[in-house]
């Protein structure tokens, strides 16, 4: 009953109660305004391999979940059961007494009621270790989400950059379950049982985040789209929240009406959250690789005055420390009548002289005293050695270049220290804000989301309606590309995308991000009616391991770590990491020798040639031209030859040019103008999307855990130390390997795991042993101690910071196991309050 009914109960004129009870139905039926409905019955979670205990709910094992009684004693494999004391629901406003009951133990399942205080452990299921080992560890945790977001409540409260999730879409195709029944069409409560499912995680979601820099991500269709907005608009008021298309199906889903190609990205940003540029804005068609990078120019001159006695004073030696690969400075001019040693050192520098294709001495485009200001700012850098002519190429950035630096239309990326050479991009592509609609190729779920499945498994284990995993990475990217420790967690697993995706932007950019998934391990509907034909259950092991959890994202998440499958098989697909990289490729060259260059004498002509040339609009012909070049078109066209001189000194600095085409019935006035041209341009850089290949595999280090239950009783004895370790573990930030006590090993008096940055005092008389140990140690982030003394254990609190305080200023002191108990005694209204105000006062 809600609390509007207890309130009109207590009325004792019963006419007025009659009347209030009227009114108040009548006004329920009226329209109301915001996010309304029901609460539901609390979630339950069935404990298949818990071993039924005194004061434990459960239910039969045949039964309803939701027919929940209480282990009020047990005696001989008998248990006396009662319903719990709880006053009633408003769905079950006139529950009755039930006498006690009796069941066998062996018919029952122990069951936990969302809201109750729980006690979780994290039992080590397996690990895959590829990354340093004092690298920081991903973590999978095999559990429900709501209880598992309560621990990581424990761990990691504000501390959390991104949360990403990929819920139910409540499509009605039973794909999600609501206390252990399979949420459909015909249930015409299904919208309010999946708002009052997602309530409760996002209530405590929003805790993980950190406060002013969080975002959350949530992926949704149509079904649900306008509910979770209200829904988020609810739970994150003070957020901003953007609204994002996704296209992930171009070929659309037609169902008689319009064909659905989208689904929608909601975010929810902290006060001081923004979006990262990712070089696209993921929707205008993608810009002509032309100029995505600033093209560098070759210093050793070409096409006209290419020849020493043309310029002189422009021959002279550029100096090369060969051991860093550098350009270190630039000799004086020799002199005309002067022949260099090309052996010879300068200075104690290997030398490069300008010396042409055919071997010949040549210039260099820039003077001694330019060049040496240029190797100053980085603006000059070293290619390969030429066998042939037993010099070095050399490029630098132009004047123009260097004007667009200034002006801020090329930025500086990076300097290369050793070599002493920038790297530069256009400052638009970097600043091209990221749109509100996405459409690209990768984004196809189809494509790019079960077909990389298919790439990880083969054709054998499938996956209903995995994501893309580039719109995983681009969603996830687009708020930590700038945050290279970030900690992202996604509490809707699934196939284990979101990891897959951080592993490939870590090793795209470099990034030490760490990732956490959670996931059930439950069966599709489908697969549970065939186990349950065959008279298997949930806990049986062939059950178990048709789970989602250990049958796809677990085995995914490893082979894509290791590059290779449990059968040593390599993975044989490749990532598109996102990152745009340089090839060269050779310009084409075009001689169109069925015509003579003086036929072409009138525009007409010229424009007919054009017309049979791709690439070149006639609208380029103009008056007396005798060539085209065009900074917009990759094309160029020399009509006539004796024009040539001219057509290279256009051609000059357009190395965005790739096809040519040359009038001239001789071939050797073709080869040879076809030489000039390569001598002045060079190869032709192509831009593409760099790949990698699957079998590379990461360097990533995963933990895979499920999650348990603590009795109360155990933690407040001390006696669950080991349970609580991988806690203690996670909670310092699951840097190198995680340690472990050995089967039968007594519990130490100190605790301090070799590699670990935390530390844990178990016995208070060692406190000495434990300040000892922490002079001069600066990776030390947290220190446990365990008392129930408070003025104890702030003194003790207060001397370890005056002795590791100063080399560790985020050291945190923690008191156990009275932390860990107060932080989990909580209410089912989940009002923290007061156990929040306790816990951080058993913080220093």
């Amino acid at each position: 009953m809600s609390a509007i009914h207890d309130l009109i109960a207590q009325v004792s004129d019963p006419r007025l109660r009659e009347r209030l009870a009227a009114e108040w139905a009548n006004a329920a039926k009226e329209k109301k305004f915001g996010l309304v409905f029901e609460d539901h019955l609390p979630e339950l979670l069935p404990l298949h391999g818990a071993k039924p205990r005194k004061g434990d709910l459960v239910c039969r094992r045949q039964g309803a979940l939701k027919d929940v009684w209480q282990i009020k004693s047990i005696h001989a494999g008998i248990a006396t059961c009662v319903k719990p004391s709880n006053e009633a629901h408003p769905s079950e406003p006139t529950r009755t007494v039930v006498e006690p009951v009796q069941f066998s133990m062996d018919e029952l399942l122990v069951v936990r009621e969302f809201g109750e205080p729980i006690f979780p452990a994290l039992t080590p299921v397996d690990a895959v270790a590829n990354g340093a080992e004092d690298a920081p560890w991903h973590t999978l945790i095999e559990a429900d989400n709501y209880h598992a977001l309560q621990l990581l409540d424990y761990l990691y409260a504000g501390q959390v950059d991104c949360i990403y999730i990929d819920p139910p879409y409540n499509t009605g195709a039973r794909d999600w379950k609501y206390n252990n029944d399979y949420v459909d069409g015909n249930d015409g409560w299904r919208h309010s049982k999946w708002l009052a499912f997602m309530e409760k995680r996002l209530k405590l979601a929003k805790r993980l985040l950190k406060p002013n820099t969080g975002v959350l991500i949530v992926t949704i269709d149509e079904h649900e789209v306008h509910h979770l907005g209200m829904l988020l608009e609810q739970e994150f008021p003070e957020a901003y929240r953007q609204l994002v298309t996704i296209v992930i199906n171009p070929k659309g889903v037609t169902q008689g009406r319009f064909s659905r190609v989208e689904e929608y990205a909601l975010f929810c940003f902290g006060n001081q959250a923004f979006v990262n540029s990712l070089g696209d804005d993921l929707l205008s068609p993608a810009k002509s690789d032309t100029k995505a990078t600033p093209r560098w120019k070759g210093l050793l001159r070409s096409g006209t005055n290419a020849r020493r006695q043309d310029r002189h004073k422009m021959f002279f030696p550029v100096l090369i420390d060969t051991e860093r690969n550098a350009i270190v400075g630039a000799g004086d001019y020799l002199p005309l009548d002067q022949i260099p040693d090309l052996e010879a050192k300068v200075d104690g520098y290997a030398a490069a002289w300008p010396i042409r294709m055919d071997g010949s001495f040549g210039n260099w485009g820039v003077g001694p005293e330019s060049l040496r200001t240029l190797i100053k700012k980085g603006y000059v850098n070293l290619g390969g050695f030429d066998e042939n002519r037993r010099t070095w190429g050399i490029s630098y950035l132009s004047r123009k270049l260097q004007l667009q630096i200034e002006s801020g239309a090329i930025r500086i990326v990076e300097i290369d220290k050793v070599r002493n050479v920038v790297s530069v991009e256009y400052a638009e592509e970097r600043d091209r804000q990221i749109k509100t609609v996405w459409h690209r190729s990768t984004h196809d779920a189809g494509a790019y989301g079960a077909d990389v499945l298919k790439s990880i498994f083969g054709e054998g284990r499938r996956f209903s309606f995995p994501k893309s995993l580039y719109a995983t990475r681009d969603a996830v990217a687009a708020v930590v590309r700038e945050r290279p420790n970030a900690l992202i967690v996604d509490f809707f697993a699934g196939s284990g995308t979101t990891l897959n995706a951080v592993n490939l932007l870590n090793a795209t950019d470099g990034g030490h991000r760490r990732c956490i998934l959670v996931t059930n391990n439950e069966v599709s509907a489908e697969e549970s009616a065939e186990l349950s034909a065959r008279s298997l259950q949930p806990g049986d092991a062939e059950w178990e391991a048709q789970g989602i959890c250990r049958s796809v994202t677990w085995p995914r998440s490893k082979y894509t770590i290791l590059g290779q499958r449990d059968d040593d098989s390599v993975l044989s697909g490749e990532y598109l990491t996102g990152k745009i990289v340089e090839r060269e490729k050779s310009r084409s060259f075009t001689q169109i020798g069925f015509v003579e260059p003086a036929q072409l004498d009138t525009i007409p002509k010229k424009k007919q040639l054009v017309a049979l040339i791709d690439g070149l609009p006639q609208t380029l012909v103009k008056e007396s031209c005798s060539f085209i070049v065009s900074e917009d078109h990759k094309a160029s066209v020399l009509f006539d030859p004796t024009a040539a001189e001219d057509w290279l000194e256009a051609l000059d600095e357009q190395a965005h040019i790739t096809n040519f085409y040359i009038v001239t019935p001789a071939k050797r006035i073709f080869d040879q103008l076809k030489e000039k041209v390569v001598e002045l341009l060079g190869s032709a850089l192509v831009q593409e999307e760099e790949k990698r290949p699957m079998s590379a595999g990461f360097a990533a280090n995963l933990a895979y855990f499920k999650l348990d239950f603590l009795d109360r009783e155990r933690v407040s004895l001390r006696k669950a130390f080991n349970e609580i370790l991988p806690l203690l573990w996670l909670k310092a930030g699951a840097i190198g390997p995680r340690p472990e006590l050995k089967q039968g090993e007594p519990e130490p008096a100190l605790f301090m795991p070799e590699g670990s940055n935390f530390v844990v005092l178990l016995e208070e008389t060692c406190i000495a042993r434990l300040l000892k140990s922490l002079e001069g140690r600066t990776s030390v982030s947290q220190v446990f101690i365990v008392t129930d003394a408070d003025e104890s254990f702030k003194t003790m609190a207060q001397n370890v910071h005056e002795v590791a305080g100063k080399e560790n200023p985020e050291l945190q002191v923690v008191q156990l196991y009275r932390d860990y108990l107060l932080n989990f005694m909580i209410n089912k209204n989940q009002d923290r309050a007061a156990g929040q105000a306790a816990v951080l006062g058993d913080r220093v």
